[in-house]
């Protein structure tokens, strides 16, 4: 959850780390810091965001590294910020050394002192604990403190005794090579390379690497001809910008019909069937053949997947679960070659879905995932993938990716009905087939739905109540009330309110009702909860899509407004949306 920045060519290094950090801030912005070698080792860190860094701009050097952190291991200070450092050497690190505590007894009975509570300070003393016994090279000493870890780690190291080169490596934690004119960066997102190099080489698990000053890298124990096959054109050509809005959440939110069409192209067209390129006629054969497929995810991926459950089991013809990954591994869940097992993370890299998806892989399932990451640890850990080309997302709090989730599984729904020679459902694809228009519909409502966000910005908490597919959307909807307002918030189905959340119903509680459509019966019930709010005097708000949208839809169609709510009652409540307290984009710890 914490963001690497590394640079080593001919321009000042200070600036280039910082804009790289800027970028990276969403992944973390407890603390920064930054270390430059001139030939002398220089080190400086401060306490919350970047742009604290921006006073030392001038810190000479023509190679560094950067950090932004999310804390997991000791609060944010300036001492537990990184870079960490033992002698001349400085490390980053991105991820959790399991072991720490052994390693630092080892460490404190040698005589090394500890001035951090972080678990990355083992790592820096443990290469110039390598240097000083004799390794032949900054990168045999990584190699040697690397091989007493357990976890997961990308790491990046700066030493004074080494001013031409940088090493690098990584382990379940992403990190890629940026290729410049004469220069090399390195990043543990390709986010913060956009427009500053030609080609991105993605570093391998359990690969190290080093960078050196000429623009030549090496990679130990892999031949060159080998990562040079692995060359790529960068995911992204030009940097991120808010547009002119005022926060990222409310652009990316306002951008979803186009990401609907480009989740939607190439894949989805009248009277074929549905297109995935990245499945294989192999892959397609056991999903024809499978007893069942199994959604996991964590927090709004979670959702999503809850979203589109019975829609995949109406549609396809088989049992679908929708699971929780945290909990998925330490259940013992019963698999065999004939599940599938789909993992959903927008990063790619949230920690509790990649562990999920190993213990499914150790018991044969088919392993499948989905996220909006090229590159990502999950599309590397997995058979085959779906990207959802839903184009970067930069809030903290997920909107664009959760409609691009849920719209890319009821796809798969769709495909995996012909490949069992199933018809089709014309009113599924129909559906799909004009959200763009339905979404841009459903952003019409702002201006309604920022009065109502004014209205009951001091209210004491919020309700949000669905029925059938709804119930998914009510839950992520209390879940985006909570990040980016900081209001008590509580996301369950209608049926549910008597069973003890009528409760918390009093004078003024505001509870939005998230309308189901088509079910016969379900609307006549979602009414009859609606008549209990009201007599306890709460504030009934309708969120409504037109008559006629196929009920496994809506929560797709309904999120734009939910998320329009969230993020106007944060802004009511003077909460920084785009980087909510507490909160990081990528989960990369259990």
């Amino acid at each position: 959850m914490c963001g690497i920045i590394g640079y080593i060519g001919e321009k000042p290094a200070a600036p280039i780390l910082i804009e790289g950090l800027k970028r990276l801030e969403y992944r973390g912005y407890d603390s920064a810091g930054l270390a430059t070698v001139s030939p002398v080792l220089a080190v400086v860190k401060v306490v919350g965001k970047v742009a604290g860094l921006e006073a030392y701009k001038n810190t000479a050097g023509t190679l560094g590294i950067g950090h932004t952190r999310w804390a997991t291991h000791g609060e944010p200070s300036e001492r537990n910020a990184h870079p960490h450092c033992s002698r001349m050497v400085a490390v980053v690190h991105n991820g959790i050394i399991e072991n720490h505590e052994q390693l630092k007894r080892e460490l404190s009975a040698e005589g090394v002192v500890f001035r951090s509570e972080t678990d990355t300070e083992v790592l820096p003393h443990l290469i110039s604990r390598a240097l000083h016994s004799g390794a032949d090279s900054l990168e045999t000493a990584v190699v040697s403190a690397l091989a007493k870890i357990d976890g997961a780690y990308a790491i990046a190291v700066a030493s004074s005794d080494y001013p031409n080169e940088l090493v690098a490596a990584c382990n379940s934690s992403p990190l890629v090579i940026g290729i410049g004119e004469r220069e090399l960066y390195l990043a543990s997102d390709e986010l913060a390379l956009a427009g500053k190099v030609s080609a991105v080489v993605h570093v391998h698990d359990g690969e190290v690497v080093t960078l050196k000053r000429n623009g030549s890298y090496t990679f130990r124990g892999v031949a060159l001809a080998d990562v040079s096959a692995r060359l790529e054109e960068p995911a992204l050509h030009e940097e991120i910008s808010k547009d002119g809005h005022a926060h990222f959440m409310h652009k990316e939110i306002l951008e979803q019909p186009q990401t609907m069409r480009n989740v939607l192209a190439g894949r989805l067209r009248e009277g074929m069937p549905v297109t995935f390129g990245g499945l294989s006629s192999e892959i397609e054969g056991r999903l024809r053949d499978a007893r069942r497929v199994m959604l996991v995810g964590c927090g709004t991926s979670l959702f999503a997947a809850m979203a589109v459950r019975d829609l995949f089991e109406r549609v396809s013809g088989v049992m679908c679960e929708a699971e929780q990954a945290a909990e998925f591994s330490y259940r013992s869940p019963i698999l065999s070659s004939q599940d599938v097992v789909v993992g959903i993370s927008q990063s790619g890299e949230t920690a509790d879905t990649l562990k999920a998806m190993l213990l499914a892989k150790e018991r044969h399932a088919l392993c499948l995932g989905v996220t909006n990451r090229v590159g990502s640890t999950l599309s590397k850990r997995v058979r085959q993938g779906i990207y959802l080309h839903a184009g970067p997302e930069i809030a903290v709090a997920s909107t664009k990716a959760f409609t691009a989730q849920a719209t890319v599984l009821s796809l798969l729904a769709l495909r995996v009905a012909e490949l069992r020679g199933a018809a089709a459902p014309v009113w599924i694809q129909k559906g799909l087939g004009i959200l763009p228009k339905l979404l841009q519909e459903s952003l019409a409502e702002e201006e309604r739905i920022k009065a109502l966000a004014y209205r009951h910005a001091n209210a004491k908490r919020m309700i949000l109540i669905g029925r059938g597919s709804g119930v998914a959307l009510a839950l992520e909807g209390a879940l985006k009330v909570r990040e980016v307002a900081y209001m008590d918030a509580h996301g369950l189905s209608a049926a549910e309110l008597k069973h003890g959340t009528l409760a918390l119903v009093e004078k003024g509680v505001p509870v939005i009702a998230l309308m189901p459509q088509g079910r016969t019966g379900l609307r006549d019930k979602m009414l009859s909860n609606l008549e209990e709010v009201k007599a306890r005097g709460g504030d009934v708000l309708p969120f409504e899509a037109k008559p006629g949208l196929p009920e496994e839809l809506v929560p797709i169609v309904l999120a734009p407004m939910v998320q329009l709510l969230a993020y106007h009652l944060g802004v009511a409540r003077g909460v920084d949306v785009d980087r909510p307290r507490n909160l990081a984009k990528s989960v990369t710890v259990e």
